[in-house]
């Protein structure tokens, strides 16, 4: 997926790890993760831990501040050699997603591209306005106390994380449908 966009850039990588593996991949994963910080624009990563130990697959986010920046790493022969390491831990190669904007609310099935931005934009206008309202209404005249610029970001960190952690996931999941079409029938 090509993008030209400027901003930050979130990746998305799927590992899925032998059986028996997961302690020399683990290693392997702290080392590449401490190399990519050393790049330029590296923002941070995440990593989402198997909940099957049946299935040990590994889901790692990291994000750079620029496309430019994530090229740089991707080209890297750092990069390169760390890679060259994984094959005796993973079944598969990695699958990878590229995200920028509000993309990364939105996680299309594997292989397809994100919903078009009219819906992504539907879709959180439906799962913010109800929750500003309800912030305005019940939240903010408890805080009147507070000095503005305070009380702004208490509500904008709580809105942002009740959107990251409930609400998007939510909205998109009801909505899958509408959002991806019939690729995500099916799914599990």
């Amino acid at each position: 997926m090509v993008m030209n966009q400027e901003g930050p850039v979130t990746v998305v990588v799927r590992h899925r790890v032998k059986l028996g593996k997961e302690g020399p991949f683990e290693e392997w994963l702290r080392g590449i993760t401490q190399a990519a910080l050393r790049f330029d624009g590296h923002m941070g990563f995440h990593i989402i831990r198997p909940t099957d130990p049946k299935r040990p697959e590994y889901l790692v986010l990291f994000r750079f501040d620029t496309l430019e920046n994530l090229a740089r790493w991707e080209e890297s022969s750092t990069r390169e050699e760390w890679l060259d390491r994984l094959e005796p831990f993973t079944t598969h190669p990695p699958a990878r997603e590229r995200h920028t904007g509000m993309e990364v609310w939105f996680s299309p099935p594997l292989g397809q591209s994100p919903p078009p931005r009219y819906k992504m934009v539907a879709v959180t206008i439906l799962a913010l306005y109800p929750l500003i309202s309800l912030v305005q209404y019940a939240l903010v005249p408890l805080l009147s106390d507070w000095p503005m610029l305070l009380r702004t970001f208490a509500t904008t960190s709580l809105l942002v994380c009740i959107m990251t952690y409930g609400a998007m996931p939510l909205m998109t999941r009801m909505l899958s449908r509408w959002l991806y079409g019939s690729a995500r029938e099916g799914r599990t």
